[in-house]
């Protein structure tokens, strides 16, 4: 008779889960959860010239990240996107999506790969620093 298998859940599993929830607020263009999921202090930014994309940040504090987001929302509209892998340690994650924007401005579709540098502090974001090809997503809002 074989032995049932014991899964052990780590730390992992609820950073992973807060990831899943800022994806689904993101989706939803839900301001305010997004910002919850960071820490009172937290940050969040786009590595980008701001000049190209002045929206990108850096956003520092639940009010200012929560404000940063409805901008960028009001400017790229969210059409698709796909968490293609996530990375997870204990206080740090890698997550690399896919998303489909729509410029408010221009009404232009892109398609961009993105890298999410996510840090954590007990169970809390601290940071998310994100890349992506934002020359593209100049060209996209009609700066380039």
């Amino acid at each position: 008779m074989s032995q049932p298998s014991l899964r052990v859940i780590a730390g992992t599993s609820l950073l992973k889960e807060r990831l899943g929830e800022l994806y689904a607020a993101r989706r939803r263009g839900d301001a305010d959860t997004f910002a919850a999921a960071f820490a009172e202090d937290g940050v969040f930014r786009v590595q980008a010239d701001s000049r190209l994309v002045p929206e990108a940040g850096p956003f520092r504090g639940r009010a200012a990240i929560a404000k940063g987001f409805r901008d960028l929302v009001k400017r790229y509209e969210y059409v698709d996107g796909l968490v293609v892998d996530i990375t997870a340690d204990v206080d740090v994650a890698v997550v690399r999506r896919q998303l489909t924007l729509r410029s408010n401005t221009t009404g232009a579709i892109g398609d961009f790969d993105l890298a999410d540098f996510v840090r954590f502090h007990n169970g809390e974001i601290i940071e998310i620093v994100q890349y992506m090809d934002t020359a593209s997503l100049a060209v996209l809002a009609g700066r380039i």
